[in-house]
């Protein structure tokens, strides 16, 4: 079938409007921290004894920067095992609700893009490297809106937007592709299937190396604080919770998206062996998936029975991540495969 042209502007413009809504939101975010209101000082958290009964804290729930902070006797802040309780979080000021209501708006934009673009196409739109990244942006923005409505860790928003606005300008530019038919290769079902997993995998990764990152600058501040240095971060600081909870959610979301990563591999081994005769051929990009996978295999194993957690648990990640976007951004741009789908000429 013909490609819809018009669709394809259609697709275009409500990307540009969705860059908009999110530099918007990033601006209303950075304002609450500017003149938001300020946590007060979190006392270091304190281990105790929690019996099973009535009173008992919902376990799972993470704490919004409320003073009261409980952990179980005997769980580690990143284990399964470990439960946080924290007092009622006050009602979101102006800014955060403004930035709340700019990102959902930029997210409703943004999936009408991605549709009208493969409503244009006839197909799944995720053939070339625009559209993947279009599409992994967009799922990062529905973590960091779940994240933010389910735990109230609003404080992330402006850190996930920075890169997601970066990657969308760079998408709507540099990297651009213009809507048409998917080469022979990936004409599959596999297509929605493995590539999805991908997706959902790599918004999940995004938002989890960020939050990384925020945990690494809360840690160092925490540290020097607490050896009587002063911090330059001291004001952006005390917006965000304790070093502790950033780890902790870091780490939830990484834990869900090893998995679906680890599905996907699976899902484009057996469309290899449909498409080339082959599992698996060492082909960059098999390679690559591979290395991140052992990566945050380790990352998991780490925390898990090693006891690296903390600081070498979270440069472990990072590493990761690194290598997830040499496989996104470097296998399709300068390395020849079997994968070299980015559309780029």
């Amino acid at each position: 079938m013909p490609i819809n042209t018009g669709l394809a502007q259609v697709s275009e413009h409500l990307l540009l409007a969705t860059v908009v809504l999110y530099a918007l939101a990033m601006l209303a975010y950075a304002c609450d921290f500017a003149f938001g209101r300020i946590r007060a000082p979190e006392p270091a958290p304190a281990r105790v004894t929690e019996l099973v009964g009535a009173g008992a804290g919902k376990a799972g729930a993470l704490p919004s920067g409320g003073p009261a902070v409980r952990l179980r006797d005997g769980a580690d802040a990143g284990s399964p095992q470990a439960t946080f309780t924290s007092a009622a979080s006050p009602r979101p000021g102006f800014w955060i609700r403004s930035a709340l209501v700019l990102t959902s708006a930029g997210l409703i934009a943004h999936i009408a893009g991605i549709l009208t673009r493969g409503l244009a196409e006839h197909r799944v739109p995720w053939g070339n490297m625009y559209e993947f990244i279009t599409a992994i942006t967009c799922m990062a923005v529905i973590v960091l809106l779940a994240i933010s409505l389910r735990y109230k860790a609003y404080y992330i928003g402006l850190f996930v937007l920075i890169p997601v606005v970066f990657a969308l300008g760079l998408a709507l530019t540099v990297i651009y592709t213009p809507a048409g038919a998917l080469v022979p290769a990936l004409q599959s079902y596999w297509i929605a299937i493995h590539v999805t997993a991908m997706i959902v995998a790599t918004g999940l990764y995004i938002v989890g190396a960020v939050t990384t990152v925020m945990y690494l600058l809360a840690d160092r501040h925490e540290r020097r604080v607490a050896a009587g240095h002063p911090s330059r971060t001291t004001g952006i600081m005390l917006h965000l919770p304790k070093a502790l909870i950033l780890d902790r959610l870091s780490y939830r979301t990484i834990l869900f998206a090893f998995p679906v990563w680890t599905f996907g591999i699976m899902a484009g081994a057996i469309w290899a062996d449909q498409a080339w005769g082959r599992y698996w051929g060492w082909d960059p990009k098999e390679t690559w998936s591979f290395i991140t996978w052992v990566v945050y295999a380790g990352f998991l194993h780490a925390r898990a029975t090693a006891g690296w957690r903390g600081r070498r648990a979270a440069y472990i990640q990072i590493v990761g991540f690194a290598c997830l976007m040499f496989n996104l951004v470097g296998i399709n741009l300068w390395v020849t495969g079997l994968h070299s789908y980015a559309g780029l000429s």
